[in-house]
């Protein structure tokens, strides 16, 4: 799967900051990221007018973070380019120190300390049901769509700032084959894809449940989905080789995670998906 870091929606700076319970001074981590939802995203009211603050499962994961290792956390929404510049470039304290929710390759291992995976999922394909009636079919391997590899004949839809490089490297894409990236996130995307623009789009459902549950996505009507086959996309914490303390926040924050995991105490987007709003299961019925 991409990295869906995916930036899909441009939003300013926005942030939250967790305290710990530590005793001495000690500089804030502060942690960008885009909007996504349902892990970390701009909250809006009812009416839907914006609210200058941060909310998603990231939050309520992080406070716990915060309590096991003492560590304060601010939580900046970026665009994701921004985001990985910012993380990299690191000099001072008030820069953002870690980027999170990103997916990982060998070039961002040069760049970046990873921790985690923080969660793993799995993928789908979406598409026009007036265009496919009985779902894309790939002549090539004279079968419906199974697998990402099954995509590379078709025109494939995605997003400006994911990182689409494991088609290439890992499913056998030819780097003739273009993705048509959209420019304007997650509702733009769909919009090119019910309009016929491009024939497929590979992202995470869950993603596509957060983005419905936060007023990020409006559906067409026209779109339906099926899981794909393969492993599980990791997503992870990415902490700058530029901070003099990121050996300790790695060993600090990695500790934590797996304690919490192990405990029972991290909080999954299963968990989530229980208290969300109604009818996401009918809007999108591959989840």
């Amino acid at each position: 799967m991409v990295n869906l870091r995916h930036s899909v929606f441009l939003l300013a700076g926005f942030c939250l900051t967790f305290v710990g319970p530590q005793v001495h001074a000690e500089e804030s981590v502060t942690i960008c990221g885009e909007s996504w939802p349902p892990y970390l995203y701009k909250a809006g009211d009812k009416t839907g007018k914006s609210k200058n603050s941060i909310a998603g499962i990231h939050l309520r994961n992080f406070k716990s973070i915060s309590e096991v290792t003492g560590l304060d956390f601010k939580f900046e929404i970026l665009p994701w380019k921004r985001c990985l510049y910012d993380v990299e470039k690191f000099g001072r304290s008030t820069d953002p120190e870690i980027a999170i929710d990103a997916s990982y390759n060998k070039e961002r291992a040069e760049k970046y300390h990873f921790i985690g995976p923080l969660y793993a999922f799995g993928t789908a394909v979406f598409y026009s049901r007036q265009k496919f009636p009985e779902g894309p079919f790939s002549k090539r391997f004279d079968r419906q769509i199974t697998t990402i590899a099954d995509m590379r004949d078709f025109e494939i839809c995605g997003f400006l700032g994911w990182n689409y490089e494991s088609y290439y490297t890992k499913h056998g894409f030819p780097r003739s084959v273009q993705i048509m990236k959209s420019r304007s996130g997650m509702q733009s995307a769909f919009s090119m894809l019910s309009h016929e623009r491009c024939e497929v789009l590979e992202v995470h459902p869950q993603i596509v449940i957060g983005a419905i549950a936060t007023g990020k996505l409006e559906m067409p009507t026209n779109i339906t989905c099926h899981k794909l086959e393969g492993d599980l996309q990791k997503f992870y914490l990415m902490v700058s080789r530029n901070s003099p303390r990121a050996k300790e926040l790695v060993a600090r924050m990695d500790k934590a995670i797996k304690d919490l995991k192990s405990e029972g105490k991290w909080l999954s987007i299963g968990a989530y998906d229980a208290r969300s709003a109604s009818g996401i299961a009918e809007a999108v019925k591959c989840l």
